[in-house]
């Protein structure tokens, strides 16, 4: 998590849709909040807000007075605490005063704080008029994102990763803090929800106490939307406004959520993958492609066979390991030997050979697991189906088989269906991409959004809440405020 060092000034401009009420769970009835003569008193409790105007200014009274106040509870501990926001404008900007307490009840039995909430007075600058930037800006992890309407930051990014020679590392390797901007696999919070205990708010609390959205706030907004979609419920760190979830849809003429355009990858972790085939046959440690001959030792003038695999030794063999990128390229390339899989078509034979691009290296592997030769694709490789025969170490001793091309029949399906996979390193987690790390995860432009979470909706640009991946902001369309200076400690866990 991260602590707060001077004000966040944001720049903002615009209103969009999106949507989500306050789920059901157990709390206290909302509290009449005393007339104060000092103030305009307001009663925001489980607020559901409304207002869809560009300007900040707007929200004043309307939404936000100078005395917003709710009396919330941590749900968990039993702890009683005041939500006190207050907005104020003037001809530039709107600050946004809040003491970092959320206007509705929260750590529930489904979350695991590890730290109570702490009422923390700040300051928010939003200035009246953020324009879009030449170039996306990324999302800084030592800084906070955006702050909602009631006054509680948005913190996208977890400091969790992969680090598996850290003390801290639980059996996945995964750590929950200490990772920096160059770590290679970063912990998405709401997808590795075991480790970050989120409440059903999809929030938690930093080590200062800064209670904290990860995604949707599951409150803040009404599931059915009406007029042009959700409302403003707060805006990022470049100005631009963070809307609910939901658009009016103009073909249809009905209300959805708008979807997010990233996707998770295909495949496996890692550039080195193994190949091997789907069926176990007489070994449950599979057979993989292999060269002939042992491991560092191999020879590549030997060719290629089937051999039980070696990743379940906690590593993929140098003779039997594939760059992964490569293989989508249509190229079979093991790159501790710098060769390439090669059709003999006088045989209809496999070898090995210096890269060349020539149309003999050139294969497909298939969705339905054949892996066949591009100038005849009646061809697949294959394992002979005569049997194994003992190879020449192991506990228990490895199994070897023939490989070779021959017609793609759906008799030899067992023999002709093939995979990939990686295995844990110390630097690569292996295995299917999963989603709980932001590196499983690609823009595909296959929603509504673009590749910041956000769009152009009713002539004005907003982030959106989504159900997916990025949940709210991946980048900022705008350029986010300089002011934004937290410890380097005091990241997310």
């Amino acid at each position: 998590m991260k602590f707060y060092m001077g004000f966040f000034s944001l720049v903002f401009l615009v209103s969009c849709g999106g949507g989500s009420s306050s789920p059901e769970i157990e709390s206290t009835p909302p509290p009449t909040i005393p007339v104060s003569n000092d103030c305009e008193t307001q009663n925001i409790y489980n607020r559901i807000f409304t207002q869809r105007d560009s300007d900040c200014a707007a929200f004043y009274g309307a939404e936000i007075t100078n005395c917003s106040i709710a009396e919330v509870r941590d749900l968990t501990r039993s702890l009683s605490f005041t939500s006190n926001v207050t907005l104020a404008s003037s001809e530039t900007s709107c600050t946004l005063s809040s003491d970092a307490i959320p206007n509705h009840d929260f750590n529930d039995s489904s979350a695991n704080f590890r730290t109570d909430a702490t009422e923390i007075q700040r300051d928010f600058v939003i200035s009246r008029n953020p324009s879009i930037a030449e170039v996306n800006s990324d999302i800084d992890g030592g800084s906070w994102d955006a702050i909602m309407i009631n006054g509680v930051v948005v913190d996208l990014k977890s400091a969790g990763c992969y680090s598996p020679s850290s003390p801290n590392a639980n059996s996945d390797g995964n750590i929950a803090a200490g990772c920096g901007q160059s770590a290679q696999w970063n912990l998405v919070p709401l997808e590795y929800t075991s480790m970050f205990g989120v409440d059903i708010h999809n929030a938690h609390v930093q080590p200062d106490g800064t209670y904290h959205y990860h995604g949707n706030p599951n409150a803040l907004f009404d599931d059915s939307p009406s007029g042009d979609g959700s409302p403003v419920i707060g805006w990022a760190a470049d100005g631009f406004p963070i809307y609910g979830s939901y658009i009016l849809d103009s073909l249809t003429g009905t209300y959805r959520k708008g979807l997010s355009g990233y996707t998770l990858k295909e495949g496996t972790r890692g550039s080195i993958v193994e190949i091997y085939l789907l069926d176990p046959l007489e070994d449950s440690r599979n057979f993989c492609i292999d060269i002939v001959g042992s491991k560092a030792n191999a020879d590549t003038q030997r060719g290629l066979q089937a051999h039980t695999c070696y990743s379940y030794q906690g590593e993929i063999a140098v003779d039997q390991g594939f760059d992964k990128d490569r293989i989508s390229e249509h190229e079979f390339f093991m790159p501790s030997f710098e060769v390439c899989m090669t059709f003999n078509s006088t045989d209809n034979d496999l070898a090995l050979g210096l890269c060349n691009g020539s149309e003999l290296q050139k294969f497909t592997f298939l969705t339905n697991g054949n892996i066949v030769v591009n100038s005849n694709p009646n061809l697949c490789l294959t394992v002979a189906q005569n049997g194994a025969r003992e190879g020449g170490g192991g506990n228990p001793v490895h199994l070897i088989r023939d490989l070779k091309i021959e017609e793609c029949q759906e008799s030899l399906s067992i023999y002709q269906s093939w995979g990939t996979r990686s295995t844990k390193t110390n630097t690569n987690p292996g295995g299917e991409y999963s989603g709980i790390y932001e590196e499983d995860w690609e823009w595909t432009d296959s929603g509504d959004l673009d590749e910041c979470n956000g769009m152009t909706y009713k002539d004005q640009y907003g982030y959106f809440v989504t159900d997916r991946y990025p949940y709210i902001i991946n980048c900022y369309k705008g350029t986010p405020d300089s002011c934004l200076l937290y410890t380097s400690d005091a990241a997310d866990e």
